[in-house]
């Protein structure tokens, strides 16, 4: 295979890892603040949302930077 396609491949996935790891460990931490709080809404606070899209746009671009880096090894 290309290396360019098997970088990118591998960029994807770790990308969807990633974010998933990062979205589960938000939203665990935004249900123990809200059995704190005796709250029934799960509400996740500005800097969360901010660090999931920042996560979130780094992940877009890590494929492409993945299938760079497989073009320029392999």
């Amino acid at each position: 295979m290309n290396g360019t396609l098997t970088g990118g491949l591998i960029g994807i996935a770790i990308a969807v890892a990633l974010f998933v790891f990062e979205y589960s460990a938000v939203n665990n931490a935004a249900k123990e603040r809200t059995k704190k709080k005796a709250s029934k809404i799960i509400v996740l606070e500005s800097s969360e949302r901010a660090r999931l899209h920042n996560l979130g746009w780094f992940c877009v671009l890590l494929p492409f930077l993945c299938a760079g880096l497989g073009w320029l090894l392999l």
